[in-house]
C-alpha cells in the first residue's frame, strides 16, 4: 500500500486523458509554458508529471463556474 506522503506520477498519455485530451501535445505545451513540471527517474527514459499537479489544473475551472451568476428566469 502506498504511503500518503508518496507522490503519484503519471505518463503524458494518462495526464492528457485526465484533462480530456486524446493527444499528449497539450501536456508538452503545458510543460513548455511552466504550468506542469516534468519528472525523470533513473530507471527509465520516460518523462512523467505529478498527478496532483494535473488535477490542480482542472480544479480552478470548477470554482470559476460557481462564481458566475446564473441567468435570471
Amino acid at each position: 500500500m502506498k504511503n500518503n506522503s508518496e507522490k503519484a506520477y503519471i505518463n503524458f498519455t494518462q495526464a492528457a486523458d485526465l484533462l480530456g485530451y486524446k493527444s499528449t501535445v497539450v501536456i508538452r505545451k503545458l510543460i513548455n509554458e511552466d504550468h506542469l513540471k516534468v519528472y525523470s527517474f533513473p530507471d527509465t527514459n520516460k518523462r512523467m508529471v505529478e498527478k496532483n499537479e494535473v488535477l490542480a489544473l482542472i480544479q480552478p475551472n470548477a470554482t470559476e463556474n460557481e462564481d458566475t451568476p446564473s441567468s435570471e428566469i
